[in-house]
C-alpha cells in the first residue's frame, strides 16, 4: 500500500509541476482531483455509455498504436491494473504516440462506451448507435492535446504477459499478452482481399493448439496492417498482441508484428521470429537456435 501511494504522490506532483509550466497557455492544463487506476475508470460505466464529469485522470504505458497500420485511429494502454482503447483521429505516419511510452489521460468531457461488451473511451456522442458510425467516436484531432499528453520518461512497454485459453477473462481485455504453443489452421496471408476492390481487409484466423484442436481464440489483423500480405507463420509459436473481445468472442490482435515460430525443414527446426521494436526497426531472424521448450514441438 506504501509504494502505491508513493507513486501516485510522485505523479500527482510531476503533473502540477508540469501544469504550472504551461499555466500560461491552455485553460485545460489544469491538474486533475485525482489519478486514479483504469480498472476504475472502466467500473464508471455501467450502461451503454458513461460521460465523465470529474476532474480525473489515468496513466499507462502504450501497448498498442497506428504505427503499423494494426490500431487504425485507436490508441491502447495499460497500467498494473488493466488496459482501455481510446478512440483518437491522429496520424499513424508521425507515430505520435510511441509503444512504450507513459500517456497521462485526462479524461474529464470525455466517454466510457460499452462496445460490445467491452469499456473503451472517445469524445462525447449522443448518437445511440455509436458503434455503427466509428469517426464520431474518435478523439477529434483538434482536441487531442486537450487530453492527451505524453510524460518525458523513458520508453519501455510492459512484458506481454503468458497467459492460457482458461485465462481469457474481462481483466485481460485490453492488456498486452503472449500466447503460446500456437498453430495457424490454415495458410495464407495476414489479411484476405476484397474480390471486388483488391483491397485487404481485416481478417480473423483461427488457432489451434500444438495437436490441431481448435482453440477459442482468433487472431484478428486489421486490413490496414503494412504486413497485410505477406504470408503467416507455419509450424507452432508464441503470438503477443492486445485482447480483445466483442460479443461474447475473444480475438488477439497482433502489436508491432511480434511473433516467435518453430518450422521444421529438411529434418531440423527453425526459429524465425518478426519484431518491429520499439524503434520501429523490423527484425527478422533467420536460422537462429530454438529454446529447448520450442524444439521438443
Amino acid at each position: 500500500m506504501k509504494a502505491i501511494v508513493s507513486y501516485s504522490s510522485r505523479l500527482l506532483v510531476g503533473l502540477l509541476l508540469w501544469a504550472c509550466d504551461r499555466s500560461t497557455t491552455l485553460v485545460y492544463d489544469q491538474v486533475p482531483g485525482r489519478v486514479v487506476s483504469i480498472a476504475y475508470l472502466k467500473s464508471l460505466c455501467d450502461g451503454p455509455q458513461y460521460v465523465v464529469t470529474e476532474q480525473i485522470a489515468v496513466c499507462g504505458r502504450v501497448t498498442g498504436n497506428n504505427r503499423y497500420g494494426e490500431f487504425p485511429y485507436e490508441i491502447v494502454i495499460q497500467d498494473t491494473s488493466g488496459g482501455i482503447c481510446i478512440a483518437a483521429d491522429y496520424p499513424a505516419l508521425q507515430n505520435s504516440y510511441p509503444l512504450g511510452c507513459e500517456l497521462i489521460v485526462y479524461c474529464n468531457g470525455l466517454t466510457l462506451y460499452d462496445y460490445g461488451g467491452k469499456i473503451e473511451m472517445g469524445r462525447p456522442n449522443e448518437d445511440a448507435d455509436y458503434w455503427q458510425t466509428g469517426t464520431d467516436r474518435r478523439i477529434p484531432a483538434e482536441e487531442l492535446a486537450r487530453y492527451l499528453r505524453l510524460t518525458d520518461g523513458e520508453a519501455c512497454r510492459p512484458a506481454a504477459q503468458p497467459i492460457g485459453m482458461d485465462e481469457l477473462t474481462p481483466y485481460r481485455v485490453d492488456t498486452y499478452v503472449r500466447i503460446d504453443r500456437v498453430r495457424f489452421a490454415g495458410r495464407g496471408t495476414w489479411c484476405d482481399r476484397d474480390p471486388q476492390t483488391g483491397r485487404s481487409v481485416t481478417t480473423e484466423h483461427r488457432l489451434t493448439d500444438v495437436a490441431g484442436n481448435p482453440l477459442p481464440l482468433a487472431l484478428r489483423t486489421s486490413g490496414s496492417a503494412v504486413y497485410a500480405d505477406e504470408p503467416l507463420p507455419e509450424g507452432c509459436g508464441s503470438l503477443c498482441g492486445i485482447l480483445d473481445y466483442f460479443g461474447g468472442a475473444y480475438t488477439l490482435r497482433i502489436t508491432a508484428l511480434e511473433t516467435a515460430f518453430v518450422e521444421v525443414s529438411g529434418g531440423r527446426s527453425i526459429l524465425r521470429t518478426e519484431d518491429c521494436g520499439l524503434d520501429g526497426q523490423r527484425v527478422g531472424l533467420r536460422g537462429a537456435k530454438p529454446s529447448p521448450r520450442q524444439s521438443e514441438e
